[in-house]
């Protein structure tokens, strides 16, 4: 299973954070489908067999590409020796077998079913190049499978004192400077970063987009409301109580509720971000 981090403030504050009480009114909020579900998919890329499972892809190249429900894309490359994976996302549009990135250039293959496809990948003022993909296109149908804006970021905090509040969208500084503010240990360095969107995608990728145009993704399956989700590395000192998420409605948001605890210390609970669709 891959996930790759540019996570650790995010998830050193997730820890952190206990929502406060909302009591769910039971809404069903009828949503219209996203405007790209046909389009989207995963583009895993590489040739199978040409090279080790465990060897890790050449610096700078692609590596995967997700192509979300609300038109949003997700592109992965080889930042490092290792293998680590930074993602970048922005826009695309398609038509046919042709998608257009915004901020990367174009890619066109086979969309129309699921498994092995030759992809071109033809990015802006470069040379197109072929190269083997498999394509996962989504199998099941959920309202919370599109991209969301965060209204806003409800905590409470727990450990030697019980503090809460609600901010307007989900700034990491903010959010920091209130929990230092309270006594609660946080990271030395957090950046002025903040969530411009979540997707929860139909091949099962949560997909955190940031403000500096960097993207942290993580793996879950969805049972009910319950999502069971899974990154392949956690930030140093931190642990979670559990791998798992609670997603509920009221008033036409849905509620994402994350729980988690701080390695060797009392403090704990969890954040509820207050979603709105995307588009």
């Amino acid at each position: 299973m891959k996930t790759f981090l540019r996570f650790s403030v995010l998830a050193a504050l997730l820890p952190l954070l206990f929502a406060c009480d909302i009591i769910p009114d039971n809404d069903d909020p009828v949503l219209p489908e996203p405007a790209y579900v046909s389009f989207a998919g995963n583009l895993s890329i590489g040739t199978p067999g040409t090279k080790a499972a465990t060897d890790p892809a050449p610096v700078g190249s692609i590596v995967s590409i997700e192509l979300t429900e609300s038109g949003l894309y997700f592109l992965g490359k080889v930042a490092d020796e290792k293998g680590t994976v930074n993602y970048s996302n922005g826009k695309f549009s398609a038509s046919g077998n042709e998608y257009k990135l915004n901020g990367y250039g174009s890619i066109f293959f086979d969309n129309s079913r699921s498994g092995a496809v030759s992809l071109v990948l033809q990015p802006n003022g470069g040379a197109a190049e072929q190269v083997q993909a498999t394509f996962q296109k989504p199998t099941s149908t959920n309202k919370v499978y599109r991209a969301w804006k965060v209204d806003k970021t409800r905590l409470t905090v727990k450990g030697w004192t019980t503090v809460g509040a609600d901010f307007t969208g989900c700034n990491f500084r903010e959010i920091a400077d209130f929990l230092r503010a309270n006594s609660h240990k946080v990271p030395s360095e957090v950046p002025d970063r903040n969530i411009s969107s979540l997707s929860l995608t139909g091949t099962e990728k949560m997909i955190f987009a940031y403000s500096d145009g960097w993207a942290d993704m993580s793996e879950f399956s969805l049972h009910g409301n319950v999502m069971h989700y899974s990154w392949e590395q956690r930030p140093k000192g931190f642990t979670f109580e559990s791998d798992e998420a609670v997603i509920e409605y009221m008033d036409g948001k849905c509620l994402l509720t994350i729980s988690g605890r701080i390695q060797n210390s009392s403090t704990s609970g969890s954040v509820t971000f207050v979603l709105s669709p995307l588009e």
